[in-house]
């Protein structure tokens, strides 16, 4: 796998899918409480900021600022926990939770591709023919109002945490993103406004489909063992960067800037594989900087 480049207070999309399609992230109450507390817990831990959670069946999204460059950390943290506590909540032994390979964290390079991002995973439940709207998901979501103005708050679950000395209350505020923190009434309008369109392309997709919608009950009572069978593409690109609809040049950019940096890191590695440990890994480097002690450029 290429290596990753990381930035100081990057913006993420990041999908997490489970093992075989099942539904062990099946909203309930419980469920729901769980995932809050430990995306509270784990982004307090690590100075994440959560725009946006949502919680589908067999998967999640998240949109989040990483000021620390510690995203890969926050997300082994957070999949640890869940996957351990699924296994005792669930009844799943030592199965495996997490699909292999799977783990999306896509760099959003434009305040326009932020924005369709949390739009996009408000509107995830509609999109897979679950609700007719974003707001009806039973599970872990939010809304454009919500941005900036809510909060993710849990309390200890009853079972798996009950070992240690764990927090009995844990919360994190839906922060506003970065570019639009001064101005917190145009992010929610933007947000709102991209939720809408993709609502309506999405309800028109599933009526092209001929889907018929689960609704919020059937959600709720479907088996957490069970596979989903509808038809998914395999193969598919799993991209490092996003830049947002019409963002062409900064899209290019980042490709270009992407395909530099993985030429520095490859020719600093092979040097370093060869014994020279003052050889400098270019910016954006990160795990041979905290697990390594490498050396590291600065950035500009």
């Amino acid at each position: 796998m290429p290596p990753r480049y990381i930035r100081p207070d990057a913006t993420y999309a990041i999908c997490r899918r489970i093992e075989g399609r099942r539904f062990l992230l099946r909203p309930d109450a419980e469920l729901n409480n769980l995932f809050r507390w430990l995306i509270a817990l784990t982004a307090n831990e690590f100075d994440v900021e959560v725009h946006v959670a949502t919680v589908m069946s067999t998967h999640f999204h998240l949109v989040v600022t990483v000021p620390n460059e510690n995203v890969s950390d926050f997300m082994h943290r957070l999949d640890m926990r869940l996957a351990r506590a699924l296994q005792v909540y669930r009844r799943y032994g030592r199965r495996v939770i997490w699909e292999p390979g799977k783990l999306s964290i896509v760099e959003l390079e434009t305040s326009r591709a932020v924005i369709e991002a949390i739009a996009y995973a408000m509107v995830n439940p509609v999109e897979a023919g679950l609700v007719y709207r974003p707001e009806d998901w039973p599970g872990v979501t939010a809304s454009p109002e919500d941005i900036g103005t809510a909060d993710i708050s849990g309390t200890l679950p009853p079972f798996y945490f009950i070992a240690e000395d764990w927090p009995l209350d844990a919360s994190t505020p839906i922060t506003v993103p970065p570019d639009y923190r001064d101005d917190p009434e145009t992010a929610r309008a933007l947000i709102a406004e991209e939720v809408e369109a993709q609502t309506a392309a999405a309800r028109a997709e599933v009526k092209r489909k001929g889907w018929t919608v689960l609704g919020r009950i059937g959600a709720m009572n479907v088996s957490p063992y069970r596979c989903a069978k509808g038809w998914e593409a395999f193969g598919k690109l799993n991209p490092h960067i996003a830049a947002g609809r019409g963002e062409k040049a900064a899209r290019i950019a980042a490709i270009e800037r992407l395909r530099e940096f993985r030429a520095a890191h490859r020719e600093a590695k092979a040097r370093w594989i060869a014994g020279d440990r003052d050889v400098v890994f270019p910016a954006g480097t990160y795990w041979m900087r905290v697990h390594h002690r490498a050396r590291v450029a600065p950035f500009d």
